[in-house]
């Protein structure tokens, strides 16, 4: 819900008057936000797995649930983040002004990700993980890195 939020009041983007209005009839999910469903679902898929895989031997199963969450939930935000643009580059100083709700979701879930991750009781019990140490947060913040170039890379080529 909160990185929805986003989507819901994104400025329009810059050049979006200079494009030819949707046809009469046409599908609202055409083709290509179809296909970028798709490699958003399996970067989240892949980077998730793969960072469960990257510490399994190392970790206990509530350390892994935790990896899994946050990778999941940080990869969410790279994925939001370049869907700010659909068609220009997110690689770019102005990603960072614009929408400083944007900022404030990402805010409210890094909170919300650490509060599951670290409150005694909430984690154990209730999500049967455990916190997670620096090692674990690198490979967190290397996925959501790996996501979000996946999804630009998506868009350069389109």
């Amino acid at each position: 819900v909160t990185l929805g939020f986003v989507a819901a009041v994104e400025p329009a983007e810059e050049g979006i008057m200079t494009k030819p209005p949707r046809r009469l009839g046409k599908r609202l999910i055409g083709r290509f936000l179809l296909l970028r469903i798709v490699i958003g679902t399996i970067a989240l898929i892949a980077t998730t797995v793969g960072s469960v895989f990257m510490v399994q031997n190392d970790y206990s199963l509530p350390e892994q649930r935790s990896q899994a969450l946050n990778t999941l939930s940080f990869g969410a935000i790279a994925i939001t983040i370049s869907a700010r643009y659909s068609h220009n580059s997110s690689f770019s100083t102005s990603i960072l002004t614009g929408n400083p709700l944007c900022w404030y979701s990402v805010a409210i879930m890094t909170v919300l990700q650490l509060f599951i991750t670290y409150t005694p009781g909430l984690n154990s019990v209730v999500f049967e993980m455990a916190g997670m140490d620096w090692y674990q947060w690198v490979i967190v913040l290397i996925f959501m890195v790996v996501t979000f170039v996946v999804m630009e890379v998506e868009k350069a080529v389109r």
